[in-house]
This record gives C-alpha cells, sequence and structure tokens, in this order.
C-alpha cells in the first residue's frame, strides 16, 4: 500500500469522521435526555449500545489521525497504512451505527 502518499487526506477523513461522531453523540445524549425517568430504562439498552459504538468511533477516527500524522512526520509506510485500515473501520463502524438509528425508527 502507499500510506503515506495518502496520510493527509487520511488525516482529514479521520478528523471529519470523528467530528461527524461527535454530533451524532449529542443528538443520541440529548434524545435519551428527551425521555422521563422511568421511560429512561426502557431504552437505555438501545441508547448505550450505539453511545459505545459511537464512542468506539471517535477513538478509531483520533488514532487513525494520530498515525496518518505520524506517517507524514516520520516518513513511514506501516504508520500510513495503519492510518486507511483504521480509517476503513472506522466508516464501518459510521455504517454500523447509521443502520442500527435507522432500524430503531418506528
Amino acid at each position: 500500500m502507499f500510506g503515506v502518499d495518502v496520510s493527509t487526506e487520511v488525516v482529514s477523513a479521520a478528523t471529519a469522521m470523528a467530528g461527524l461522531v461527535l454530533v451524532y453523540m449529542g443528538a443520541l445524549a440529548a434524545g435519551y435526555g428527551s425521555f422521563q425517568p422511568q421511560e429512561r430504562r426502557t431504552v437505555r439498552q438501545a441508547y448505550q449500545r450505539r453511545g459505545w459504538v459511537a464512542f468506539g468511533c471517535v477513538i478509531a477516527a483520533i488514532t487513525s489521525a494520530f498515525f496518518g500524522l505520524l506517517a507524514k512526520w516520520i516518513p513511514s509506510e506501516g504508520c500510513g497504512d495503519a492510518a486507511v485500515v483504521i480509517l476503513f473501520i472506522c466508516f464501518a463502524s459510521g455504517i454500523w451505527i447509521a443502520y442500527e438509528t435507522a432500524k430503531e425508527i418506528k
């Protein structure tokens, strides 16, 4: 692979993905907070699952950006390739979050 060659783009995409997921987490927290305390017990598991997956996605995106920056700084093919792979994992978790959210709309 040519991770160093695309590391600038990976850093941009990863930070954008982290920001997008942070906005989603804010909406998720606001949605959960809109329920009455007695209603929260029934929706807690679904909100927690999506929240933890979103948290993992943010961590993955920041890690991808870190490896992308490191690949440019050192220049290291391994760090660049790792940044690309982690970004793909982050994209997959973003798709899963969107699917789970859409599935629960009734």
